[in-house]
């Protein structure tokens, strides 16, 4: 099973500038710090038109009972970016540490003086009964997250 995830951040700022944002070691620290991060761990490297962000983190494991079991007190949190500097886009990867990952994109487009980044991608648990319930709860905690992200890069912004 799977779960398809969508959610939309707003920044007020040009695509260049939010790319610019998004792979700035400096940055990725800052909105890690902002939404919890216990341990931050950041790798950027540049190619032609590609910058990899490798953002790795211990994150509190705010869930249920329930799913403590499967990852405990934190949950390590590593995910890759690759940023495609001419389209303004980036394929996402993350592992939560466990059984469930995430694989989808970033695309950037632009209304009126904000930029809008819209993140699509699937959820995928390997725990057998009990899988949906954790991609379900991990979307819900991953929206969280990048409302936490979207204030922590209005405040980078704003400086």
């Amino acid at each position: 099973m799977s779960t398809d995830f969508t959610h939309e951040q707003r920044f007020t700022a040009t695509p260049v500038e939010v790319v610019a944002m998004m792979t700035n070691p400096e940055y990725v620290q800052h909105k890690s710090d902002s939404t919890g991060s216990i341990k931050t761990g950041v790798d950027v490297t540049a190619d032609d038109d590609e910058v990899t962000v490798v953002n790795s983190r211990v994150m509190p494991a705010d869930v249920p009972a329930s799913v403590k079991s499967f990852v405990g007190d934190t949950i390590k949190v590593t995910e890759t970016q690759l940023w495609n500097l001419e389209d303004q886009s980036a394929k996402v990867d993350v592992s939560f540490g466990g059984p469930l990952s995430f694989a989808g994109t970033i695309t950037l487009t632009t209304d009126g003086a904000e930029t809008v980044a819209t993140t699509v991608g699937t959820f995928k648990a390997t725990v057998p009964f009990v899988g949906g319930s954790i991609e379900e709860m991990a979307s819900d905690q991953t929206k969280k997250y990048l409302r936490a992200e979207e204030k922590a890069a209005a405040e980078w912004l704003s400086r």
